[in-house]
């Protein structure tokens, strides 16, 4: 196990926070997350087929809310291979992570259309934050 000093991550932006999630797949496309692997992740759940909504905050606890969302990426883990409709990407279809810590995401699959993520596979996202309301460099506020 690597044993370094890792606390010089830095952005051009004061305040910026990152987040990692992780979360099986199972029948139907429930999302189970690992909070063990999910540092700043209250919790995801399936609200329709291939959509999620990913709470921040502490599993368990309240949800955390920030100043902006300003990047997400998933990937799926599944030792086989994507089928021609399986699960490429992932779309934000809102974020409200100011009032209310969340972000909702759709699974794409390769011809664009929302896809059901497939039993067993492992989503592993990040998520970007900025952890206050003001903007880069004196810009003013977030808007």
């Amino acid at each position: 196990m690597a044993n370094r000093n890792f606390n010089r991550l830095q952005a051009l932006d004061k305040k910026i926070k990152i987040l990692f999630g992780q979360a099986s797949i199972g029948a139907s496309g429930a999302a189970t997350l690992n909070e063990s692997r999910s540092a700043g992740i209250k919790s995801i759940s399936r609200t329709a087929a291939g959509e999620y909504d990913i709470t921040l905050g502490i599993p368990g606890g309240a949800s955390d809310t920030y100043g902006a969302l300003l990047f997400f990426d998933g990937v799926l883990l599944d030792a086989a291979a994507i089928a021609a409709n399986g699960g490429l990407g992932f779309q934000i279809e809102a974020e409200t992570v100011s009032s209310d810590g969340v972000v909702k995401v759709f699974a794409l699959n390769s011809s664009g259309a929302i896809t059901e993520i497939r039993n067993g596979d492992v989503l592993k996202f990040v998520i970007v934050v900025k952890n206050s309301n003001i903007s880069a460099v004196g810009a003013g506020v977030i808007s």
